[in-house]
């Protein structure tokens, strides 16, 4: 680059100064290098209600949020090759120290070595199907996709991995070897690494279907063996049918295996759709269902619905009123955190 930013503040001077679009802040440029920054925040005013057993431990608590916040720096080396780094700011609920902890969500080199078609990503980046589908799903912000909200799947992890579209566009893969065990602790290491995959078909303008297929013990296994070593295995298939950013509904379904530590199979389905109704307005819904597959008396089912009316102030901020529920039951009963209800003001900006 022609010109070296000497400082902090002289970054966010051209921060303020630059034009903002989807993709971030042009910093600077120099030929084909390039270097943005982008910035994304959700935050949420919410009541939330919890159900306990006994109910003498039901709690009722009003505030605000703000449950993540990303700063993400990526440069293009050129029209080939880039670097992105991006930390995170996730709220810890233990009261024993700091709540606010910022961490590395993604670091890694990535290069195209056959075009399109065959893509390099070297270092801590998205797993293949988390990132994809909050793409489709779009609302983030309020809640995450069905693997994710139930830990089926981290949505970082560090490894290898290739990725493409081929045939035109009509298929695209991802292809992943990591360690397994998520952005969350990236210091554990098992004796073996996961697999993790996605195939995406787009057969016709507007329609996407989508398969993924997970392997590995997420970390637990060692030489020498401490602790149970749990292998899971996730399987997953969603169809959606939209068009640009003007509605998609999508439908899901994801069986989670483990077994050796423990041995229990869940299925989960999920149903979600959002449109807009004018430029500036629109509504979203979304329905999941969890059960796992032990005897009556110990099986546990989540059941969870979300609605919400949104909002465009303007370009790059979103709000939505929202209510949320989900039930937690074990042998057909309420357990602890049994019943969550959410109402409340969520917001996403970004530049």
């Amino acid at each position: 680059m022609k010109k070296t930013i000497k400082t902090i503040a002289a970054l966010a001077m051209f921060a303020v100064s630059a034009p903002a679009f989807a993709g971030g802040v042009l910093v600077a440029q120099n030929g084909d290098s390039k270097l943005k920054f982008e910035t994304e925040v959700f935050s949420d005013l919410t009541q939330v209600k919890t159900t306990h057993v006994p109910a003498t431990a039901d709690t009722k608590k009003l505030g605000l949020s703000v449950s993540r916040a990303y700063f993400t720096g990526k440069y293009s080396f050129n029209n080939d090759w880039m670097m992105r780094v991006t930390t995170d700011v996730n709220l810890d609920n233990k009261l024993t120290k700091k709540n606010n902890n910022i961490f590395l969500k993604y670091a890694y080199l990535q290069g195209k070595l056959y075009g399109d078609a065959l893509v390099l990503r070297l270092g801590q980046s998205h797993t293949p199907w988390i990132d994809h589908e909050e793409h489709l799903w779009a609302h983030r912000y309020i809640s995450p996709v069905l693997i994710d909200s139930n830990h089926y799947d981290a949505s970082s992890d560090l490894g290898i991995g290739f990725k493409g579209n081929v045939l035109d566009g009509l298929a695209n893969y991802w292809f992943t070897y990591t360690n397994g065990n998520g952005y969350d602790h990236p210091a554990i290491k098992g004796s073996s690494m996961d697999f993790d995959s996605r195939i995406g078909l787009n057969l016709l303008p507007g329609l996407t279907l989508d398969f993924q297929y997970r392997n590995g013990y997420r970390a637990t296994k060692t030489t020498p063996q401490v602790g149970l070593a749990t292998k899971s295995t996730l399987i997953q298939g969603m169809v959606t049918y939209g068009m640009g950013h003007d509605f998609r509904i999508g439908a899901n379904y994801a069986q989670n295996k483990k077994t050796g530590g423990t041995n229990v199979k869940e299925n989960a389905y999920d149903l979600w759709a959002w449109g807009k109704v004018t430029d500036q307005f629109g509504l979203l819904g979304r329905y999941e269902y969890v059960k796992d597959n032990k005897v009556a008396a110990s099986q546990k089912k989540k059941t969870r619905y979300v609605a919400g009316v949104e909002y465009f102030p303007t370009k790059n901020v979103a709000m939505s009123l929202v209510y949320d529920v989900t039930d937690n039951k074990v042998g057909g009963v309420y357990r602890a955190k049994g019943k969550v209800t959410k109402i409340g003001l969520y917001t996403n900006f970004k530049y």
